[in-house]
Order: C-alpha cells, then sequence, then structure tokens
C-alpha cells in the first residue's frame, strides 16, 4: 500500500501524495503548482524564453545528499527556483523527496557533448547560502564557480497598455579557495588582481595559451593553470 504525503513548499508548491515509481529505492514525487497543475503544463505560460538551463530534457547524473548517486535519467535544471527535477510521464517535473546534492548535466555544444557539473554547499560566498548550486568550471584547490540564476522580468512598451514577461539571466562568478568565495568579473585585469600572485607565470600562459578570458572555457583552462604554480 502506497502512503500518501503532502509537503507544500513556501506556498508556491506542493509535491504529491503518491510516489510515482521507485529505482532502486528512490522516490519521486510529482511537482504541482499553488493551483494543482502539475508544473511544466501550466507555470510560467505567460513567460517569453525559459526558465531552465535548456529548454530540452537532457541526460544526467546526480547525487543525493544521502550518499547515493543515480545516472542515465532524463533531468531539467530549473534557473528561477534553482532546483533540479527528473523526467515524468508526458513531460510531468519530478521533485525527488531527498535533496540533491550534485548533479552533472550532458550538454550538447556544436556536435559534442559537454559534461556540466553543479553543486551545492558552498560557504561564506556573499549574498548565498550553502542550500545554492554552483556550476564548478575548475577544481583544485581554488575552485572557480559559475552562478546562473533567472528572474522574471517585466516590461512595458512607451504608450503600450500591454505588459511583456520574459526571463532574465543573471550570471556571476566566484573564485573559492580556503573555505571563502569571492565575486570576480570574467576580464584580464579584474582575474590576475582577484588571483593576486603569480603575475609572470600568468601573463606568459595567458599569451602562449592564447587564452580569451571572456569564455568560460578560457578562465578555466586559467584557474587549472594556476593551480599548479
Amino acid at each position: 500500500m502506497k502512503q500518501s504525503i503532502t509537503i507544500l513548499l513556501s506556498g508556491l508548491l506542493t509535491l504529491s501524495a503518491a510516489p510515482v515509481f521507485a529505482q532502486a529505492g528512490l522516490t519521486y514525487y510529482t511537482a504541482y503548482d499553488s493551483k494543482g497543475q502539475v508544473m511544466g503544463k501550466s507555470e510560467y505560460v505567460d513567460v517569453q524564453g525559459t526558465p531552465y538551463l535548456s529548454s530540452e530534457w537532457l541526460t544526467g547524473t546526480f547525487s543525493l545528499a544521502n550518499g547515493k548517486s543515480y545516472s542515465d535519467l532524463n533531468i531539467r535544471y530549473d534557473l528561477v527556483k534553482d532546483k533540479m527535477y527528473v523526467k515524468g510521464g508526458e513531460d510531468d517535473l519530478i521533485a525527488l523527496a531527498e535533496q540533491v546534492k550534485e548533479f552533472t548535466i550532458d550538454f550538447p555544444v556544436s556536435g559534442a557533448v559537454l559534461k556540466r557539473h553543479f553543486k551545492m554547499g558552498y560557504t561564506n560566498i556573499p549574498n548565498t547560502t550553502n542550500s545554492y548550486y554552483f556550476e564548478v568550471l575548475a577544481e583544485g584547490k581554488t575552485q572557480l564557480l559559475k552562478r546562473t540564476s533567472k528572474i522574471v522580468q517585466v516590461s512595458k512598451e512607451y504608450n503600450s497598455a500591454t505588459s511583456t514577461k520574459s526571463f532574465e539571466e543573471i550570471t556571476k562568478y566566484y573564485l573559492y579557495a580556503d573555505g571563502k568565495g569571492s565575486a570576480v568579473k570574467k576580464d584580464k585585469k579584474a582575474i590576475l588582481l582577484a588571483l593576486g600572485n603569480k603575475q609572470a607565470e600568468l601573463e606568459s600562459y595567458i599569451k602562449d595559451s592564447k587564452l580569451n578570458l571572456k569564455t568560460d572555457e578560457g578562465f578555466a583552462q586559467l584557474i587549472t593553470f594556476y593551480n599548479t604554480l
């Protein structure tokens, strides 16, 4: 017999009573909005764009706070709510009963697949908590973290009575070392100032490698090199 449970989160989201299905002990719940409609069916219907990292369901893996890991499931990351969902029947968004500690999404880029890794649990980062997800661009003694979020922006043209809603993406970068994170702009001067030492070696590496620090790849490559010094 399936147990019936209802959970209300901040008055915005209800997780359905009966588990939809289970995989090796993993329990899922159908996510509903405040009107009782299955999320993905009605939410954000009047907003232009997508609230997700990708408008498509993508293959991914994830680990829970209890230490268990799962792979090869269709997942979607909501950048407005900072929440990861699993695909259910008919494109339903399925919320997990356990907290997702980290997840990786196979993101298609120019015919290749980029594995984008997201993780929570970081402390001492300005204006964030340890429940925020950050994309890990570079590992090591100094980590490069990327925080991407979206908000609903309401705009109205001059002399128009009609408002338009759209998703606005906000991206910030952080260098994280010794249990503390600091924001950094994605340009050469700001990055070198934030790193604070090994300036000559970094300057030479940027020049020799022809790094474009305006890209995530170039920025991450520099931090990876910095961690070897």
